[in-house]
């Protein structure tokens, strides 16, 4: 009665063994030194302003940002598209993701973006054109005010990450950790400079 028993822990002990842990890489990490990618848990920062700056701290000292999720044997590394200086780049509203109360919505909408619409959301809306009618890769523009919590973004991204494992493309899948800015309207004109505009 006793060797069933010892051959079923025996077995359970082997499968625990033999499971190793997969590491994948979402970005482009632009230096190939690992020594300077610098680790980042979101669960670590008490807001996303102070994560966006961190992200542009490490990237400004010439070192790498590298946000790191773990999984049951799986570890997602995320490499955040972040350039020291501002570069002029203007991607369309379709490759926001606002975040809101842990919340994912598309872009200056109420629309929430729900788990079981990741799939279609890849493919139509974050995958990025530049000059030719091939997409060049995908594109996610997470953006938040800069007192939000982090609540909602590790699922996201762990969420989005497993729909683009499924593809199984040789397309790039890079994120982006941008501060939602609000539009203003424009300052009301002087009575002066009408009366001068209608001379």
């Amino acid at each position: 009665m006793n060797f069933p028993k010892y051959l079923i822990v025996l077995l359970l002990l082997t499968g625990c063994v033999n499971q190793e842990t997969k590491i994948k890489n979402y970005g482009f990490s632009k230096n190939k030194n690992v020594n300077l990618n610098v680790s980042l848990k979101l669960s670590e920062f008490k807001d996303y302003g102070i994560l966006i700056d961190r992200i542009n701290e490490i990237t400004c000292n010439d070192s790498v940002p590298k946000i790191v999720i773990k999984q049951k044997n799986i570890i997602r590394n995320i490499f955040p598209t972040e350039h020291c200086e501002p570069m002029i780049f203007d991607p369309e509203g379709k490759h926001y993701v606002t975040f809101r109360k842990g919340k994912p919505f598309e872009w200056q909408t109420i629309i929430e973006i729900l788990p079981n619409s990741l799939s279609k959301k890849l493919t139509d809306d974050f995958t990025y054109y530049r000059n030719s009618e091939k997409p060049e890769n995908f594109l996610v523009i997470i953006e938040s005010e800069r007192k939000g919590k982090l609540n909602g973004i590790e699922k996201f991204i762990k969420d989005l990450t497993q729909e683009y494992d499924k593809l199984g493309t040789q397309l790039e899948l890079n994120f982006a950790f941008w501060e939602t800015i609000r539009y203003l309207p424009p300052p009301p004109v002087n009575k002066d400079e009408n009366e001068i505009q209608n001379e």
